[in-house]
């Protein structure tokens, strides 16, 4: 199903965004300049994983391209590239790796950047995660006068932890990353204002080379409520979906799903989500085999049909730490699922508390258990006001089509 941008009157397709159609609009006078002055318009993409591209942002690729851009992209071959080219865009592959530490190997994905900066010479770089931007800025010089954008998703590990190495890489890479931001003159969208008021305050960037846009958006076509609800006199089924790792408060969901039990509470637990063996807080081996085996949960390991998961879900639980804005909580109140999540900045606005869902005190089971027994405990039509609350969220607040286009006004020069 196609999307509208009531801001540019502009109409995109759902698929095949990457061919020609008789019924594509013109270039406005607006987009033009952009080859004009630049000798360009290409906008490269870059990200360390061509998942993240493909699930999160393969509608601001489409609606880029609406707008007169050449779009093409760089992230590392995991799966999914074959996927983003079949919708016509140009990858290039580049050996960026999230979790990596190997001196050598992260040698070579700055070369491999610097190489593919000067080979597509884009008038726009559009870099995703923290990591991203370090190394795309670092090789922002092989982009002659290319535009530097920089996304920041999430503050990641190194500032959602406190180990002993973490403490060790943080002084360095923030080092670097004020002067790359400054080799660059990038400029940086955050997810939220307090992620970026931290980096303003720790100098890495000036205040007027910010913006904060609320996540990348949700497709609220694609993530709908189910035709129906759920059968009234099924249990009420939770899902948690994250990865699992401590940060995403994988830990206190199951703590809290157990309370629940012991005060006599009957519910379906679900889990979707993969553990991350880069991530020292991951979920070992052993655990998640355990979990597997689990007679108390149904173990989907990584999912592919979000939409579907969420149509079928009555409460999300996300007991995350820190986030920019997480997908996963804007996809889920798109199709009306109720919602419990942590009072941080990242996941205000998307849960207006006792409206939709509730925000918890983070790494408290205590306080998810609370609100879950007040949920679960309440009527039928309680629950679907809730519901109707959480679409109503994602369209007013969410929408990809004004994400998007807030994202390319700072795509013009």
């Amino acid at each position: 199903m196609g999307g509208v941008d009531t801001q540019r009157g502009l109409r995109w397709p759902a698929s095949g965004a990457g061919k020609q159609s008789s019924r594509r609009p013109p270039m406005t006078s607006r987009d033009a300049p952009y080859s004009a002055k630049l000798g360009s318009n290409t906008a490269l993409l870059v990200a360390n994983t061509d998942w993240y591209l493909f699930n999160f942002r393969l509608n601001l690729l489409k609606a880029a391209e609406h707008n007169g851009w050449r779009v093409q992209f760089a992230a590392p071959d995991t799966g999914y590239f074959a996927r983003l080219q079949s919708q016509g865009y140009t990858g290039h592959v580049v050996p960026l790796a999230s979790s990596s530490l190997n001196p050598w190997h992260e040698l070579k994905a700055l070369i491999a950047l610097a190489h593919t900066f000067r080979r597509t010479r884009p008038a726009v770089i559009h870099l995703f995660t923290l990591k991203c931007v370090l190394y795309g800025c670092l090789a922002a010089p092989f982009a002659r006068r290319a535009r530097i954008i920089g996304a920041i998703t999430g503050m990641g590990h190194l500032f959602t932890t406190h180990s002993w190495r973490t403490r060790l890489l943080k002084t360095p890479v923030l080092v670097a990353l004020k002067l790359a931001l400054k080799i660059a003159d990038a400029h940086l969208i955050f997810q939220n204002s307090a992620d970026r008021d931290e980096f303003v305050e720790h100098r890495l960037i000036l205040f007027e080379r910010t913006t904060v846009i609320r996540g990348s958006g949700v497709d609220c076509d694609r993530f709908e409520p189910a035709p129906k609800p759920r059968d009234n006199h099924k249990r009420p089924r939770l899902l948690f979906c994250g990865r699992l790792i401590e940060e995403k408060g994988i830990r206190e969901y199951l703590e809290a799903t157990q309370m629940l039990r012991d005060n006599g509470y009957v519910f379906e637990s679900q889990i979707a989500g993969a553990p991350y063996p880069g991530n020292p807080s991951s979920l070992s081996e052993n655990e998640v085999e355990r979990l597997a085996e689990s007679n108390e949960h149904s173990f989907l390991g990584h999912h592919e049909d979000m939409a579907t998961l969420f149509k079928e879900t009555d409460i999300v639980v996300l007991p995350t730490y820190r986030e920019g804005t997480p997908k996963a909580l804007l996809e889920a109140a798109a199709c009306g699922c109720i919602i419990v999540t942590t009072d941080i900045p990242g996941c205000q606005g998307i849960v207006d508390h006792g409206q939709n869902g509730a925000l918890v005190e983070p790494r408290n089971a205590g306080a998810i258990a609370s609100a879950l027994e007040k949920i679960l405990s309440s009527t039928l039509e309680e629950r679907q006001a809730m519901r109707k609350c959480s679409r109503a969220i994602a369209i007013e607040r969410f929408s990809d089509h004004e994400v998007n286009r807030k994202t390319l006004d700072l795509y013009a020069p």
